[in-house]
């Protein structure tokens, strides 16, 4: 709606400055022709001549203007459907997925079996809490027709979640393609424990990029190493979280969140001065959680001891860093 407003509030601009530079050039022209004739450019006959040049000029002009408003808004239209395209095609879905260099790409999914499964079992649970099933069981599932049911109770379908959140639209698709080849029986005894995987699989992408956020905003070498070799930790169990949900899972849920906050907090505290913090037993109690989740990531088979550890001195650098950034 604004973009609408804009475009209009342009065209009328221009149509406007076109509109004055027009009418000078007829004024110049009345003014030439009565140099050169000797007859007053107020004659009757040329003021009739030059009123229809100029509205000839303003018609010609406001066509233009209206010509590049109803372009400019089809191309912005064309560019917001094409940025989040959505494929409305039976048994297909379309979604963006990240390569290794970061950029996005389009793919394309076959859903043929989870529709088999939808047409026998009333939803599917997936990623983020989140539940899917048909609009009519009968009926052949695309974008338009699979409802999704968010956390919060409410329901969308999946063409409008593409819309109103493409992060998620995307992640329930990258679920969908990891699970599309399971058969109906393998999928309504697995689906919950394929979700699981999957959402410590986002929240460990989720952990990358925040880490990698703060890292540069860190001035500590050290600290910033330690964010490097957890990151890595991150990407290298990737390949262990479907054998060891439950083992990780509270790596995942409690502490790598809780890393995250309280690297922003020690941030917090180089921008302090130095004589009201002490920035070192600062860091130190950063770089012992640091090297405790780390270790969590090589011995998660051994949680109870490692996590035992790793909440205490959590909970200690949590305190002390929360307190003295509040300074």
């Amino acid at each position: 709606m604004n973009q609408d407003k804009n475009q209009e509030q342009f065209g009328l601009s221009v149509f406007i400055k076109g509109a004055f530079f027009m009418m000078t050039l007829v004024l110049i022209l009345g003014l030439l022709t009565s140099m050169k004739t000797g007859i007053s450019m107020f004659n009757k006959e040329i003021m009739s001549i030059l009123t229809t040049i100029l509205v000839i000029s303003l018609v010609i002009l406001g066509l233009l203007v209206l010509g590049l408003i109803t372009a400019a808004l089809l191309m912005g239209k064309n560019a917001t459907v094409s940025g989040r395209s959505t494929l409305i095609k039976d048994n297909t879905l379309k979604y963006e997925v990240l390569d290794e260099r970061g950029r996005k790409r389009k793919k394309q999914i076959d859903i043929r079996k989870i529709d088999d499964f939808l047409s026998q079992y009333s939803e599917l649970y997936m990623v983020k809490d989140t539940r899917m099933h048909k609009e009519d069981k009968k009926g052949k599932s695309n974008a338009a027709t699979l409802i999704v049911t968010l956390p919060d109770g409410s329901e969308t379908t999946l063409k409008k979640l593409n819309s109103d959140d493409p992060d998620l639209y995307n992640q329930i698709c990258a679920f969908l393609d990891k699970i599309k080849d399971k058969d109906v029986i393998n999928l309504s005894f697995r689906m919950r424990t394929y979700a699981a995987q999957e959402d410590l699989k986002i929240k460990g992408n989720e952990a990358i990029t925040s880490l990698k956020s703060l890292r540069r905003k860190v001035s500590d070498k050290q600290i910033k190493e330690k964010i490097d070799v957890t990151v890595d930790k991150i990407k290298d169990c990737e390949s262990k979280i479907d054998d060891n949900v439950d083992k990780l899972r509270r790596l995942y849920d409690h502490y790598l969140p809780m890393l995250s906050g309280i690297v922003s907090d020690f941030i917090t505290l180089e921008s302090h001065d130095k004589k009201i913090v002490n920035i070192s037993q600062a860091k130190n109690q950063l770089i012992d959680t640091f090297d405790l989740i780390n270790a969590a990531f090589d011995s998660f088979d051994k949680k109870e001891e490692t996590y035992e550890q790793l909440e205490a001195t959590v909970q200690t650098a949590n305190a002390y860093l929360s307190k003295e950034s509040s300074k």
